[in-house]
């Protein structure tokens, strides 16, 4: 029986569903992430922003239009968004919210006949994403997760350093830890990240280890200094949201422009050509022209190698829409459309600094005449196929730039 699993969001919503691929496969069902002929669809969804819940309506309907009989099994952030007329996906058959994420395995096994054989899944791809954390303490006030999510709580750290230690067992050169607030991890216990990373990192030799995403308020100099770390992957996303001080504070952020910056540069005393990719909203309530070019500004002395964009959303049951009204419209659009320009002239420029120059990629993706892979600092690279196998660590030089990466001989 085919389970088709789609995932929509972070990198959060990615580790939960490898998880659950591994195990449905490991009790006969044939998992991919394709949505051809499936029996059973389990999407995970994402609300942060009201583009993410039309995407996610748009992926639902178009699923039950083209596989009618198939059963679609909704869950994510979006079934547990407190406004009704968000969290309504009529087309699903049952939808379960994060807290009962977990059921969704014994519910397929008891509901549908598995395989004689073992199964087989494709979506786990080539690293392992080990989710450590969950939920979120922190009240920014354009953002719906604290209520989705829940409190942070932590994950054992015996038991998630053994599921890594298999991973590479299993043959994964990269362990990817994802969590909601990640720099929050063991905090509830009294502990703290870093050294739970420094043990990982020696337990997952010959492995290289790489972090989500991590506030820059979440950074000790224990964390910073860990950086630097050989097979710690060179490439960190802080989100930064905003680069004005003024918008920080109302979009209720712990950390200000100057300590944003100076992040930075202690993280390059560790480790130099570290890449940096951060998160970033547009059109805030109230974000002036002025605002928006200290974003600018602090996007280009950061030298960031890569931006997500966003344009501000909002979001029934934040604070943020009491502030006042979103930017306008043509106004956040040509904003967010020059921050875009601006974060790929900040790639491509980041990138040529490696061409000619040794990488260490991990292979992620196999097409008809070339491999795919990602550099431990972030890049993608291409190379022609030669007998490369997904999920091995190689080292490769490449010689040009291209569309969205780097091209290797």
């Amino acid at each position: 029986m085919n389970v088709s699993i789609q995932t929509l969001g972070c990198k959060v919503n990615f580790a939960e569903m490898a998880e659950l691929g591994d195990r449905l496969a490991g009790i006969g069902f044939s998992v991919s992430d394709s949505a051809d002929n499936p029996d059973i669809c389990v999407i995970n969804s994402c609300t942060v922003t009201a583009q993410a819940d039309r995407k996610l309506r748009t992926m639902v309907h178009g699923l039950r239009r083209r596989h009618p009989q198939a059963h679609l099994i909704l869950t994510g952030c979006h079934v547990d968004n407190p406004h009704p007329r968000v969290s309504a996906v009529p087309d699903a058959d049952v939808a379960f919210p994060n807290a009962r994420k977990s059921e969704i395995f014994d519910y397929v096994s008891a509901n549908f006949a598995a395989g004689a054989a073992p199964g087989s899944t494709t979506f786990t791809r080539s690293r392992f994403f080990l989710k450590v954390q969950d939920g979120c303490n922190h009240r920014c006030t354009y953002c719906i997760v604290w209520r989705t999510r829940g409190t942070s709580r932590s994950g054992e750290e015996m038991d998630l350093i053994e599921r890594a230690r298999r991973a590479v067992s299993d043959g994964y050169g990269e362990i990817v830890l994802s969590g909601v607030d990640l720099g929050a991890f063991g905090r509830e216990r009294g502990e703290s990240l870093a050294p739970f990373l420094q043990r990982l990192l020696e337990a997952i030799a010959p492995a290289r280890l790489r972090l989500s995403s991590i506030n820059a308020n979440d950074f000790t100099p224990e964390l910073v200094e860990l950086t630097g770390a050989p097979r710690f992957c060179r490439h960190l996303h802080i989100p930064l949201q905003s680069g004005s001080d003024r918008v920080l504070k109302r979009m209720g952020r712990l950390y200000r422009r100057r300590d944003y910056l100076g992040l930075v540069a202690a993280l390059r005393r560790q480790s130099p050509e570290v890449a940096v990719t951060a998160d970033v909203i547009v059109g805030f309530p109230g974000e002036t022209d002025g605002d928006f070019a200290d974003t600018e500004n602090v996007a280009a002395e950061a030298a960031l190698s890569g931006m997500h964009v966003f344009r501000y959303s909002p979001r029934a049951g934040t604070a943020a829409p009491r502030l006042g009204l979103p930017v306008d419209d043509p106004i956040s659009k040509e904003r967010s459309h020059r921050l875009q320009t601006q974060a790929e002239a900040q790639r491509r420029a980041y990138e040529a600094r490696f061409i000619d120059r040794e990488l260490e990629v991990i292979w992620d993706r196999r097409f008809p005449n070339r491999m795919r892979g990602l550099s431990d600092n972030y890049i993608t690279v291409y190379a022609p196929v030669r007998g490369q196998t997904l999920g091995a660590l190689a080292t490769i030089r490449p010689m040009a730039s291209c569309g969205d990466g780097l091209l290797g001989a």
